[in-house]
């Protein structure tokens, strides 16, 4: 009877499996069909590849930062998401004894290209209001000349 109810469950969980598989709600590996990542949220360049991340550190010390991040959207050729955009006044010296200050922000991921087979978005543009204006930012993440990629901005505030 033992063996009976064994070699049941193991048949059931083997149809399970296969049925699931089919579905889509088995776990696949990231490859060339599933929705690109974003690398670097964390400043930490190639290291890991991020799906819908909260929170975005662009570098140490002084550097903005987003928080509180919801993605509106995150597809094969484009995502989008807004949050709170953190910045420091421009021109407070030194930044440890500067506050940091939040305004929304729009952030629109887009540019996919493929690194060591997975997909991921190479280009950000960045809404914010300054002084109830709308302003536009647009970076890119490479090499930029060195050997570790990063999110390279113009050198405007909020100095992403």
């Amino acid at each position: 009877m033992r063996r009976l109810l064994a070699g049941t469950v193991l048949l059931g969980t083997l149809l399970a499996g296969t049925l699931l598989a089919g579905t889509g709600l088995a776990a696949e590996p990231a490859s060339a069909r599933s929705a690109p990542v974003v690398y670097a949220a964390q400043n930490d360049g190639w290291q890991h590849g991020y799906t819908r991340p909260g929170t975005y550190i662009f570098g140490n010390g002084g550097a903005p930062f987003f928080t509180a991040l919801r993605w509106k959207s995150w597809g094969s050729g484009s995502a989008w998401g807004t949050g709170k955009l953190w910045t420091q006044k421009p021109g407070c010296s030194p930044s440890a004894k500067c506050s940091y200050s939040p305004r929304w922000v729009g952030v629109y991921l887009s540019t996919v290209r493929t690194h060591n087979g997975v997909r991921y978005y190479a280009r950000m543009a960045v809404e914010f209001f300054v002084s109830g204006q709308a302003r536009w930012v647009t970076g890119w993440f490479a090499t930029h000349g060195g050997t570790v990629p990063y999110w390279g901005f113009p050198a405007v505030f909020p100095y992403l």
